[in-house]
């Protein structure tokens, strides 16, 4: 049942409280009389298991490659994961899956510095060998920390794609005013009659990960302003400034379909000089200004990245697993935003386990709950949740004191 229930919550976006729900239906339409446990213990279950992955001994090896990122601002606090994978042991014929890797560090602060990330990096080091690279983006603070420990940095592929889309459109006349041309569009028709033609909303961060929504719609924009059957005139009228912007619709589809084409053979091959030799061609598809940008940042990024990891093997630069882990833990935290980090975050830790028997033994049996608090009160600190009830609390009673 521990098992069933640990691996229905990670394996899913089902609540802790749904899970409880779930089996006991399952109770009453099979005719079943087992024990089904709170939603408490399923969550404790959870964190003991996450617990156990993170501090179990991890072998001593020359050929760790970690993955490092900082989420975004949880509350007042950011949380910083590190996973770990054997070099030898990454398969190149697919992307990384959680089982791959091992969690290695979490931890919060309200900020993360150089010195700081330094300070977490340099034990987990001495403990686990030699690292052969890290992969993670180019946020300053990891760059630092990586610089100072002297370990080689591997620029995450799709955060260093995004800078390069950033570089080339944040600023560019054509593309503001078209972008803003689309917001002016959804604001004033959201609730009109053509509200069934709005483009996509627009993201606030992390825009230029994926242009894709908007070139997609312009294509189909610019099909529909094309068809000569007569048909949605009214339609193709509210449209039909679209088409002033025929060459960069067409220039956005063209880039959106090389960044998938080499991320589809970095994400599964890695990087090394052989899967190069087959990125060049897809970097020749671009034959405008900007394209042709972006052909030679590309080519500088991989001058850099194999000249920063020089290995014989194929480079594992992708850390997008990590953007997984923080979209997942998110999901747990949907019901209430107001909780923000708690130690409900060796979830993401939990995600790199084999919930098998033999592995699951071991995790409930070794791990206590005191262990649990411990490592709570070291990494996370106090909640905002625990903060607010402590205030609150406080203002009630001195309320019925006075009365």
């Amino acid at each position: 049942m521990i098992r069933l229930c640990v691996a229905l919550k990670l394996g899913s976006s089902v609540s802790f409280r749904g899970i409880r729900a779930t089996l006991r239906i399952i109770n009453q339409y099979q005719g079943l009389y087992q024990r089904v446990p709170s939603h408490t213990s399923i969550l404790g279950w959870v964190k003991k298991f996450g617990y156990y992955q993170l501090t179990k001994p991890k072998p001593r090896s020359p050929d760790w490659v970690i993955l490092l990122d900082e989420s975004v601002q949880f509350g007042q606090n950011k949380l910083l994961v590190i996973y770990g994978v054997r070099q030898s042991r990454i398969d190149f014929t697919r992307p990384l899956r959680f089982s791959d890797l091992n969690a290695l560090a979490l931890s919060t602060r309200s900020s993360w510095t150089g010195t700081a990330i330094q300070a977490l990096l340099e034990p987990l080091r001495a403990r686990l060998g030699t690292i052969v690279y890290a992969v993670a983006d180019q946020g300053n603070p990891i760059q630092k920390a990586l610089k100072l420990t002297g370990i080689p940095h591997v620029g995450d592929l799709t955060h260093a794609m995004a800078l390069m889309v950033s570089h080339l459109y944040r600023k560019d006349p054509e593309f503001v005013t078209y972008t803003r041309a689309l917001a002016h569009l959804r604001g004033t028709q959201a609730l009109g009659k053509m509200a069934h033609i709005l483009p996509p909303n627009q993201r606030v961060k992390a825009r230029f990960m994926n242009l894709r929504p908007l070139s997609d719609w312009g294509g189909a924009v610019l099909s529909l302003l094309a068809d000569t059957t007569g048909r949605f005139s009214q339609e193709k009228q509210t449209l039909q400034w679209v088409g002033a912007y025929r060459e960069l619709i067409g220039e956005l589809q063209r880039l959106n379909q090389m960044i998938n084409q080499i991320q589809a053979l970095l994400k599964y091959q890695g990087l090394s000089r052989k899967t190069l030799q087959a990125v060049s061609p897809i970097l020749e598809q671009g034959q405008t200004p900007r394209l042709q940008a972006f052909k030679k940042a590309m080519l500088m990024y991989f001058s850099q990245t194999l000249g920063s990891a020089a290995q014989k093997t194929p480079i594992l630069c992708c850390s997008d697993i990590l953007e997984s882990c923080f979209g997942k833990y998110k999901n747990y935290l949907q019901g209430n935003p107001m909780v923000g980090i708690t130690n409900l975050s060796l979830s993401i830790a939990a995600f790199t386990g084999q919930i098998n028997a033999n592995e699951s033994q071991k995790a409930f049996e070794a791990t206590r709950v005191a262990q649990v608090t411990e490592w709570s009160h070291i990494h996370i600190g106090r909640t905002t949740l625990s903060k607010r009830l402590e205030v609150l609390k406080y203002g009630v009673q001195n309320k019925f004191k006075s009365v």
